[in-house]
């Protein structure tokens, strides 16, 4: 985890450059405290900031990197889990300055740009820039700036698993952070970076390239609806080597636990495969006697991990909140909800960690929600988990990314890796129908097959029977239902009928609906309302409802199936 800033377009200088460049890298030091690099151009045209967290070869990692000229520049924050690979099958014998993951990308750039022509608009032609992104297997956002040819790339992974903003000033430039609070005071506009994108830009005119998918896979065809039955074997094998790739760390490794499947599963799959001996840590919170913090204990209990527990008060959840929501720069309710918990675990887990594992994305890869039960068909629960993996960067991953970034953490999401994505998406959607109409069968019935000791060519115990067939519980609801409870009491008391009644007044994009959702807005037009960027900021938060409910309160609680179940298991 580390915090990228750079700016393209300048024409201060390059005092004035560095200057620009300092402060805005300097709100991003929560991202990356162990150092602070800066390359500006003679001129001042380009700047780059670098905050960062020391991971892979802390010793000699150091960005922004440069080609031997000094000619080509290249800043990324991500883990490249197949830098071995790349460096080995294209780069041959050609040293590196260092054993960084993200090192490669500049080098491969080159190799893949050179006599390359420029094309009539004075940019990049696409194709190198999607064929070296394509490639990579990992996560990142990245800015490359080639300043003999006057060009530059910017690109995000494909599921937008780390951040990336970007905005226009006035004079034609183009800025680009890790976090809108990087460039809120700069831009007129700042947007987020969409995943699986790059950007081509030039010189010239900076603020004017365009932006090319490189993510472009089958099953998200329009109309297309996967057929091929899941291969559990091939689906237990993928998700084995996505914990394995996310074990490449120089520095200690740790993982939460809820006590639910995902993260439980990832806890399992890391613990097998990491030496003997090694002080895995594993971190669980909730409020005193939360459903989350027991199970957790069971699953730390079983898999031998040195487990700590993080419990809070309501109280101290509500206080937490003005900051939390600096962090996210979002005002949605369920991310709201469930990041307080996690941004008051992370401050527990830097104690002893810099880089934790977590099992985001398993629901919306596959169709974990209990509302999902009441999906129509088979295809329309496809189209559905497509939408929310498209847009999990405003919600999952911008919480998990954020929450730990706040307390200098790295999040690592091996359901989240790209080739397990396109494993779990491609697989026929009625592999993952469940509920009362497909024999009650439990939701991620897939996964929790595979994993099943005895079952799909699978002779090793992961979980026991009762962690890995546990329904799912959200994770605002898993760390105790009177979370969720304190947070409307508190709001309801803090906002009146009449705020209430005028919110689309005073809010006159997407005004909240409820006290709670008013709440959490108020804080958030109060810490960004006054930059003229957060026009694009608000424009890119999506409020997450559940589908075919009876109900918009995204608590899982509150779907019929989850009582369903409840009462099975009471029986």
């Amino acid at each position: 985890m580390c915090g990228i800033f750079g700016v393209l377009g300048l024409g201060v200088g390059a005092t004035a450059a560095r200057a620009i460049s300092e402060e805005c890298t300097r709100k991003l030091r929560h991202r990356g405290p162990d150092d602070e690099q800066f390359t500006i151009s003679e001129d001042g045209w380009m700047g780059l900031g670098f905050a960062r967290l020391s991971i892979n070869d802390p010793a000699h990692g150091v960005q922004p990197m440069r080609n031997d000229k000094g000619t080509a520049h290249a800043i990324t924050n991500g883990e490249i889990y197949n830098h071995v690979a790349l460096h080995k099958a294209q780069l041959g014998d050609a040293p590196l300055h260092s054993h960084s993951d993200c090192e490669v990308i500049l080098p491969l750039f080159e190799r893949l740009t050179d006599g390359v022509k420029l094309d009539a608009e004075g940019l990049l032609p696409a194709e190198p820039a999607l064929a070296l992104y394509d490639q990579l297997r990992g996560v990142f956002a990245s800015l490359v700036v080639d300043e003999a040819r006057g060009v530059f790339v910017a690109a995000r992974d494909p599921i937008g698993v780390r951040p990336l903003f970007y905005g226009n000033s006035a004079d034609g430039a183009m800025w680009f952070a890790s976090e809108a609070k990087a460039l809120m005071e700069h831009c007129s506009r700042v947007t987020a970076f969409p995943p699986g994108h790059v950007y081509l830009g030039s010189r010239a005119s900076p603020a004017a390239g365009r932006f090319v998918r490189y993510y472009k896979p089958t099953y998200a065809e329009k109309g297309l609806v996967p057929s091929t039955p899941v291969d559990l074997p091939a689906l237990r094998e993928s998700f084995v080597r996505a914990v394995t790739w996310r074990l490449m760390s120089d520095v200690p490794v740790g993982v939460f636990i809820s006590g639910g499947l995902d993260s439980s599963l990832v806890a399992s799959v890391a613990k097998k495969h990491l030496p003997a001996g090694y002080d895995f840590h594993s971190f669980s919170c909730g409020l005193e006697g939360s459903p989350d913090i027991a199970a957790a204990q069971k699953v730390a209990d079983y898999l031998g991990t040195k487990h700590h527990v993080c419990t809070f008060t309501v109280e101290q959840g509500i206080a937490a909140l003005k900051d939390v929501i600096t962090h996210l720069e979002t005002y949605d309710v369920t991310t709201i909800r469930a990041s307080t918990p996690m941004f008051l675990l992370s401050a527990e887990v830097r104690k002893h960690v810099k880089v934790v594992l977590s099992g985001e994305g398993a629901d919306e890869v596959l169709a974990g929600y209990a509302y999902m039960h009441n999906a129509p068909t088979p295809a329309e629960l496809h189209e559905e988990c497509l939408y929310l993996v498209n847009r999990l960067h405003t919600a999952d991953v911008l919480r998990g990314d954020r929450s730990t970034a706040a307390h200098c953490l790295e999040l690592r999401v091996p359901f989240l890796d790209r080739d397990f994505v396109d494993m779990g998406l491609g697989f026929n959607p009625a592999d993952k129908s469940f509920g009362p109409d497909h024999g009650d069968r439990m939701e991620k019935w897939a996964i929790r097959q595979a994993f099943t000791k005895g079952e799909a060519g699978n002779d090793e115990e992961f979980l026991p029977s009762e962690i890995l067939w546990r329904q799912k519980e959200q994770f605002s609801d898993g760390v105790g239902y009177n979370w969720i409870d304190g947070l409307r009491d508190h709001c309801a008391a803090a906002v009146s009928d009449a705020d209430l009644a005028s919110a689309a007044k005073r809010f006159a994009h997407d005004p909240p609906k409820s006290k709670e959702a008013y709440f959490y807005r108020d804080l958030f037009e109060g810490i960004y309302g006054q930059c003229e960027a957060v026009q694009g900021l608000r424009a890119s938060i999506q409020r997450w409802i559940p589908k075919w409910s009876d109900t918009e309160d995204p608590s899982g609680r509150v779907q019929k199936i989850h009582v369903n179940f409840k009462k099975l298991e009471e029986a």
